[in-house]
């Protein structure tokens, strides 16, 4: 885990020799004595070297050179640095030279060059101020590159800003360290949008400080996307649409601050997730049954293939659910103990008599008074409904196979894999199974089969 200096040795002004004048540099907010020297690099080593006992030592100093400013500056540098930093370290020059043709072969060249001299969890500072003007564009993707595959730190981004017209005062070196932190914030929002994980941005929200994203560090909006994103990657479908909705609501606080990068990550969330803002209504109702379909759109474009299983064979539980006697069956909050011991009883046996024709079912023995209910009363109760949803052209030969088919999957990633492989068209799959949910769903409405608005549930 070293402390490594890397800049890029140019050639100046190609008349002079040396190619630079002597010039007066400090480093606000780090150092503000000034410093006299040709090269900015001596200045920035120098300051660092004051600041050792804070921030530690520099381990490593790298120069990358081209051959023409390697001999024309680099030991002339090596003598000023030795006239100004006490505990300098050995300066590695990496072969192969940089190469002034910037073709894309050489820029990759540059690139593994950074690569090999910056090793695992080492902690980066990196000055720009000379070389070739493509160079900060190679190895700023370099450095987004390093902070992923190698865990580096980047502790400065250093330029120093050479005004000619500057006078009465030190050139100021500038740290665009902080800027780099963007990165870090996109990747995390693209965690949160691609893959429902809210944990890179609560990370960040409380390690970094940047003045630009304050709007994204409000510790109340990282708490609502994590407790959002809990709730969809457990698929706890009940909560889903209120965790979505509080987080939405701090999402709207805080654009009301947020301006440029920020708003632009924020939007981003309130498109993604937009879809699944709404607060249920505690009944197995046509908004019930869209929320459970966006659900398990979100898992499927996630990739989180089991959960959107296991959400695809609870939503056709959910169908049977939808006709239960209302006077004794029916809550306003589908949470509660009674609800969800209800939710256990008839949502599985109604998956069950899904995938088997009437004259197939079995007849399970009852059940004592301290287990599970007698399942063929169960499926007595169901029955009236069950023959509602044939004679509707709802349920099939092919609800049938749909039926067998998803909880053929769902229970292949519940018990591992153990009695088959996966198939490697289960994205394909699912988005099939989903399609024909829909449709169901669709014919539940367009045949008034689902609560309507004016209905209250009990």
């Amino acid at each position: 885990m070293a402390k490594v200096f890397v800049s890029f040795l140019g050639i100046g002004a190609n008349g002079k020799n040396p190619g630079y004048d002597k010039a007066v540099y400090n480093w606000p907010g780090k150092s503000e004595d000034p410093v006299e020297a040709c090269f900015a690099q001596t200045v920035i080593l120098k300051i660092l070297e004051e600041k050792a006992s804070v921030e530690g030592p520099v381990d490593k100093v790298v120069f990358l050179c081209t051959k023409e400013s390697r001999d024309k500056h680099l030991d002339a540098l090596r003598d000023e640095l030795a006239g100004h930093v006490l505990t300098l370290p050995v300066l590695l020059v990496p072969e192969p030279l940089v190469p002034t043709d910037m073709s894309a072969a050489n820029q990759w060249g540059w690139f593994e060059q950074l690569l090999h001299v910056v090793g695992q969890n080492d902690t980066l500072i990196i000055d720009f101020t000379h070389g070739m003007r493509a160079v900060p564009i190679v190895f700023s993707s370099a450095i987004s590159f390093l902070q992923r595959a190698k865990n580096v730190r980047l502790a400065h981004a250093l330029y120093a800003w050479y005004d000619r017209t500057r006078t009465g005062a030190p050139h100021p070196i500038v740290d665009m360290q902080e800027f780099y932190v963007i990165n870090d914030w996109a990747e995390a929002v693209s965690r949160l949008t691609d893959d429902a994980d809210a944990r890179k941005l609560g990370e960040l929200a409380t390690s970094t400080d940047v003045k630009g994203l304050r709007s994204l560090q409000d510790p109340t909006l990282i708490q609502a996307f994590v407790a959002m994103t809990d709730c969809i990657r457990n698929v706890d479908v009940n909560h889903v649409g209120q965790k979505v909705s509080d987080a939405l609501g701090r999402v709207e606080q805080a654009r009301s601050q947020a301006s440029g990068s920020a708003q632009v990550m924020l939007d981003l969330m309130r498109e993604k997730f937009g879809v699944l803002n709404a607060v249920p209504s505690g009944r197995y109702d046509m908004a019930y049954f869209r929320l459970q379909l966006e659900i398990i759109r979100v898992l499927l474009e996630h990739r989180l293939f089991m959960q959107a299983y296991t959400a695809l064979r609870e939503l056709l539980g959910s169908v049977g659910m939808a006709g239960l006697p209302k006077d004794e069956y029916s809550f306003r909050d589908l949470t509660n103990k009674r609800a969800r011991n209800y939710r256990l009883r008839f949502a599985e046996a109604f998956v069950g008599m899904l995938q088997h024709p009437r004259d197939k079912w079995q007849k399970q023995p009852a059940s004592s008074p301290t287990d599970r209910p007698d399942p063929v009363k169960d499926r007595e109760t169901l029955s009236p409904w069950f023959t509602k949803l044939e004679e509707a052209g709802i349920i099939t030969e092919e609800t049938r196979t749909l039926a067998k088919e998803i909880t053929k999957i769902r229970n292949g990633f519940d018990h591992a894999w153990t009695a088959e492989a996966v198939d490697d068209r289960i994205e394909a799959k699912g988005r099939n199974h989903l399609e024909c949910l829909e449709k169901i769903v669709a014919l539940l409405g367009e045949q008034n089969l689902l609560p309507t608005d004016k209905e209250e549930g009990k």
